[in-house]
């Protein structure tokens, strides 16, 4: 793996690498970003963050928040897979959305906005004409000690301002480092979340402890999540193979 840029900037190291066709970025030794053009679905993590919208019809995403931008793997994944209209990217760190535009090839189709994230949608919920997404994404995490460690909270008040942005019918996506806590999870426990949000599931892999749960107000059709990805496999062979590695559950609520 080669280092193709190295900064210290305010007290961060940031690295970009290369391996072959695939670039990262970390941030203080964690891995921020992963981003392979001739594999969209490479087995990381972040294939996890874009597979919940394999499960809606193609044309039906079209706008996403992105809550935690980095250096943009799901931005490009959801560009390539289901090409939504609008793409809205928040960061706090300013460095992460240089990178994703200089390196990673982010802002084509993508607005991104340098901002506390949880600011940013206190802020916007609280508007009585505030924009409304297909799709929420909460990947919100820095990095203590070169481990992932959440930077925002999972409260019911969290929960209810996201799911004031969401669309009828759309779907918030969390990215959990903690199995335990995803039972847990207001729109998993609050009646009214449950009503708005009455669809789940959760994905995992070998490897990673991360869940990643999507909580919908339409149904997520397995039918067409496996059109989705038979389709993608076909456009993409390098991609091939990658889904036995997908776990996916429905919880129970």
């Amino acid at each position: 793996m080669a280092i193709i840029w190295s900064q210290t900037i305010e007290s961060n190291h940031y690295e970009v690498r290369s391996a072959g066709a695939t670039l990262r970025l970390y941030r203080n030794g964690v891995n921020h970003s992963q981003w392979n053009p001739n594999r969209p679905l490479s087995g990381c993590i972040w294939d996890l963050i874009a597979l919940p919208a394999l499960y809606r019809p193609k044309g039906s995403i079209e706008s996403v928040l992105m809550l935690g931008f980095g250096a943009g793997t799901v931005a490009r994944k959801l560009r390539e897979l289901v090409r939504p209209e609008r793409i809205v990217g928040i960061d706090l760190d300013p460095i992460h959305l240089s990178i994703a535009d200089g390196f990673f090839e982010c802002t084509e189709g993508c607005e991104l906005v340098a901002a506390d994230a949880v600011e940013w949608v206190q802020e916007e919920s609280a508007e009585p004409d505030r924009a409304l997404f297909d799709m929420i994404i909460d990947d919100l995490y820095g990095e203590e000690e070169a481990i992932a460690v959440r930077c925002a909270p999972l409260d019911l008040e969290w929960c209810q301002d996201l799911a004031k942005l969401v669309k009828p019918g759309g779907m918030l996506v969390f990215n959990m480092i903690e199995p335990r806590k995803v039972p847990h999870l207001p729109p998993m426990t609050d009646a009214t979340l449950r009503a708005q949000f009455p669809y789940a599931k959760v994905f995992q892999m070998a490897g990673y402890e991360n869940r990643i749960v999507a909580f919908s107000g339409s149904a997520l059709e397995g039918s067409i999540f496996k059109n989705q990805l038979g389709d993608i496999l076909r456009s993409y062979p390098r991609c091939r193979g990658v889904e036995q590695r997908y776990v996916v559950s429905s919880p129970k609520r």
